[in-house]
């Protein structure tokens, strides 16, 4: 009965590991998988007359600048001492970046007034990317140092394995000894 309920015991830690580590892989996929896919509607908000200078280096306007993932929409720029539009041959917009155009040079270096709508990524989204994005890169990060620790895990597993063989064995085997004495006899 000893016997028995070792191997018992052994099985139930061993199904215990596999059930942890089948759970921390499906964790990973999950998680993996809903980052940029929660459905997240992005905010957006309107600005008038920001004052930037157009240049070929590229300029933000101060409502756009340090908003996640933003886009500028709607844009009327106009120049800031004339008042006449300029039109959208003469720059170039990269997500929140006003690049004046190298091919129509005429108003690099200008003041110009923008006037524009910002969409971008609202807090709940940016927090809840950075939560599944720390949970990746760490597991990541765990399993890139983890090799010595499975290596040191996988010998006291085997010599676990062993020691319980062993044990077994001389439990089956009364001890090792016969009822005749300290004298072991085989039979062949």
């Amino acid at each position: 009965m000893g016997a028995e309920r070792s191997l018992k015991g052994a099985e139930a830690v061993f199904l215990a590991l596999l059930t942890i580590g089948l759970l921390g892989l499906l964790f990973l996929i999950i998680y993996g998988n809903l980052s940029n896919n929660l459905g997240w509607v992005q905010d957006s908000a309107s600005y008038t007359n920001e004052t930037l200078n157009l240049s070929n280096a590229g300029g933000t306007p101060a409502g756009a600048s340090g908003r996640v993932d933003g886009s500028l929409s709607s844009i009327v720029i106009t120049n800031a001492t004339g008042g006449e539009t300029i039109t959208s041959d003469n720059y170039t917009v990269t997500g929140v970046v006003i690049n004046g155009s190298t091919i129509t040079v005429l108003y690099i270096g200008w003041e110009v007034n923008v006037s524009y709508t910002v969409s971008f990524d609202r807090a709940g989204e940016i927090n809840t990317e950075n939560v599944i994005g720390n949970l990746t890169d760490g597991a990541t990060q765990f399993f890139t140092f983890s090799s010595v620790w499975f290596i040191l895990t996988a010998i006291t597993i085997l010599i676990g394995i062993v020691l319980g063989v062993i044990a077994l064995v001389r439990k089956s085997s009364g001890g090792g000894t016969s009822s005749k004495g300290n004298r072991s006899e085989f039979v062949s």
